[in-house]
């Protein structure tokens, strides 16, 4: 008895030192980042992947981007709700785009991230509290999300022979041939077109959104992020119509999904901006913004 104990005991350290190990893998590559906000704005950015070109470049006009790479609905609306704890909100800029309430993203999105803004009042137990904010965020082989990390780090950052003298990364956007990027134009949208109708999930977290921001008078603000010329034309009238629900609740949309449509140089892929996009875009936003202001 007192041999399995002892087996045991050092079975369970072993596993938590390769816990420890992992985590911090994790954390230096997947978690690290997505924590960071500035509480010193009053006005912030929520958007996915579509917001996060913006980098930096929206506080030269005291806004806070507080994008990140596949957050939906559900984490914005755990991040609006961590703002109104914490800070003095009056304004937020949230992604309307045609994709934002796809049945996709019940499955891509940072639930595993964003739990690190909620507290017990976001939960109905404390058992799913416990399980979301503090179980599946430190204990690795709990979070599948993270072993995909992992992967990806192994394979991208390790064994990835372009590091070391190989091939360029992927051509740019500009420098493909009309037939790649309507390729993958057409891949982008049947991600996220595959399903009829809107995600229930994401619709309640959008109007819970709306909600919240009615109860404590921050205004919002639909942004429809630019698109490629080639994904604007594919995706036609498809859409999931989140910004038709903002419309219905008479909150202002900033459409600017045709802005770059024969500045293909400006985009990393389809529907993504690069770094220099992104820093155009922002001033095209937070411009029209104050002129409309302006015209009041």
């Amino acid at each position: 008895m007192r041999l399995f104990l002892k087996n045991t005991f050092a079975f369970l350290l072993v596993l938590l030192l390769v816990n420890a190990f992992l985590f911090l893998l994790v954390r230096g590559f997947y978690i690290k980042d997505y924590e960071e906000v500035d509480l010193d704005f009053d006005e912030f950015i929520l958007a996915d992947s579509h917001g996060t070109p913006l980098g930096d470049f929206a506080e030269e006009f005291e806004v806070h981007n507080f994008s990140a790479q596949s957050d939906s609905y559900l984490d914005m609306e755990r991040k609006l709700k961590y703002l109104l704890r914490k800070g003095k909100i009056e304004r937020i800029y949230i992604s309307v785009d045609d994709h934002t309430l796809s049945p996709t993203r019940e499955n891509q999105n940072n639930l595993d991230r964003s739990a690190y803004y909620t507290e017990r009042d976001d939960f109905e137990s404390w058992f799913d509290f416990v399980k979301e904010k503090y179980l599946k965020y430190y204990l690795v082989f709990l979070n599948d999300r993270y072993s995909l990390v992992i992967k990806n780090f192994i394979t991208e950052e390790l064994f990835d022979y372009r590091r070391w003298g190989g091939s360029k990364g992927k051509i740019a956007w500009e420098n493909l041939t009309e037939e790649e990027r309507q390729r993958q134009a057409q891949d982008r949208f049947k991600n996220y077109f595959e399903q009829d109708g809107a995600s229930e999930k994401m619709m309640a977290a959008l109007k819970n959104i709306i909600s919240m921001s009615r109860e404590y008078d921050v205004e919002l603000i639909g942004v429809r992020f630019p698109l490629s010329r080639s994904y604007y034309g594919i995706l036609g009238e498809e859409s999931y119509h989140a910004d038709s629900l903002f419309i219905k609740e008479g909150l202002r949309i900033l459409d600017f999904d045709n802005v770059f449509l024969n500045q293909d140089s400006l985009f990393r892929d389809m529907d993504h901006l690069d770094k220099e996009g992104g820093e155009i875009f922002v001033d095209i936003l937070l411009d029209s913004l104050e002129l409309f202001m302006d015209d009041k």
